[in-house]
This record gives C-alpha cells, sequence and structure tokens, in this order.
C-alpha cells in the first residue's frame, strides 16, 4: 500500500480552487481518491489519500500534481496520523 499525505498547511488556502479541481480531475484516477486529496488540501481532516500496490501509478500522477501546485506531501505505507 502507498500513502499521500498531505498536510493541511494554511498556505493552501491561497491555492486557487478551481486550478486544485481542474489539475485534480484530469487525473486518471478513482473519483474517491480525487475527493480525498481535494479534502485534505483544504481541510484538516483527512489527511491523505491511499493507493493499493497496483496504484503506483496512480499515487505517482497525483505527486506531480501536488507538487506543481506546491502543495506539501510525503509518500508513506500508511497514514502518519
Amino acid at each position: 500500500m502507498v500513502y499521500i499525505n498531505i498536510p493541511y498547511h494554511v498556505e493552501n488556502d491561497r491555492i486557487d480552487r478551481e486550478t486544485v479541481i481542474k489539475e485534480i480531475r484530469a487525473l486518471t484516477i478513482n473519483e474517491d481518491a480525487k475527493y480525498e486529496a481535494f479534502e485534505a488540501i483544504y481541510n484538516r481532516k483527512p489527511h491523505g489519500v491511499s493507493f493499493d500496490d497496483k496504484g503506483l501509478s496512480e499515487a505517482a500522477q497525483l505527486e506531480a500534481v501536488l507538487k506543481r501546485l506546491g502543495i506539501a506531501y510525503r509518500q508513506s505505507e500508511e497514514s502518519e496520523r
């Protein structure tokens, strides 16, 4: 399992929500993961997105978007919370 921890930072609120929605919608990951990612960026809970071992490419897609948007994240085997 791969878990992308997306800790909430106040700076995330300065990132345009429409841009984030557009970037996340363009990903070829499941809808639940898209929702969890958006929620983690703008809310204190939940804190990230989990992918099974087959979802490594999906995790990499999400990491690329987070990096491009300047959103902090960490990859781990399980949630850090």
